[in-house]
């Protein structure tokens, strides 16, 4: 199974101009500041999840839903800690639960899925080689975004090589999943460093292929495919900013 998150479907969002996606991916985080209740930000990620599914991304949710509830639980604990309320709802022992400290909790936990959401969306429509495109166009030297991307392209390699690594040394008899935590994080070591060696050896075959291709020349550089906005940019940053637009009315207003 691939590791990356792209997949080509040739539907709406992949079909957008790389660099409305981008601007369209900055504005989706900021809408679910303007929420301080669930009730605010719950449509939000109704939309955002919508158009997850309309961009086919419904096997990268699956990879994700972990975290994202993870991320969830983890904000209500916290905030029930650390958000001061005025109306006690419950009590655990010494631990008295707010019912604002509970709602502020919630909320968060929805914000920061909404943030997961708009990313997965994004990087499910967007290849690598538009993402570079995309940054390159609002003004990114060239450097800087192919050192962004570098990471999208690689993380997935590195991970691949350390799953054939744990599979060739279980092979071999390594026991990784008895004893202790510290234990086992004495395992890993056999592990982590042809890890390591793997990923000198990768860099050092990268900067020998970019040298060879000419790279930090300063010439400008061509491209293989030129993006034009069309009537989906339009329709996509409309929708962002008309949500961001409707959540600051109802929060100001």
């Amino acid at each position: 199974m691939s590791l990356a998150f792209y997949h080509p479907t040739g539907g709406f969002f992949e079909r957008a101009n790389p660099v409305s996606k981008l601007i369209g991916l900055a504005a989706a985080f900021v809408p679910p500041f303007f929420a301080d209740r669930p009730v605010e930000v719950l449509p939000y990620f109704g939309l955002l999840f919508s158009a997850a599914l309309l961009a086919r991304a419904g096997g990268n949710l699956v990879r994700v839903y972990k975290l994202m509830i993870l991320l969830f639980v983890m904000s209500i604990v916290l905030w029930s800690f650390f958000y001061k309320g005025q109306t006690a709802l419950c009590t655990l022992g010494p631990l008295v639960i707010m019912k604002e400290s509970l709602l502020y909790g919630i909320t968060i936990g929805i914000r920061l899925n909404c943030f997961v959401l708009a990313a997965i969306i994004f990087l499910t429509s967007t290849p690598i080689e538009d993402f570079t495109y995309g940054l390159s166009k609002l003004g990114i030297p060239f450097a800087v975004s192919f050192a962004l991307t570098l990471a999208f392209r690689l993380t997935p390699l590195f991970i691949e090589t350390g799953q054939a690594i744990v599979m060739a040394q279980k092979a071999r008899g390594l026991d990784l999943d008895s004893g202790g935590i510290l234990r086992r994080i004495r395992h890993y070591v056999p592990i982590i460093v042809p890890v390591l060696a793997s990923g000198l050896r990768r860099a050092d075959q990268l900067a020998v292929a970019l040298e060879s291709r000419g790279f930090g020349k300063g010439k400008k550089r061509s491209v293989v495919s030129e993006f034009r906005v069309t009537w989906r940019d339009y329709v996509l940053l409309s929708v962002v900013l008309l949500a961001g637009a409707l959540m600051a009315l109802y929060r100001f207003v």
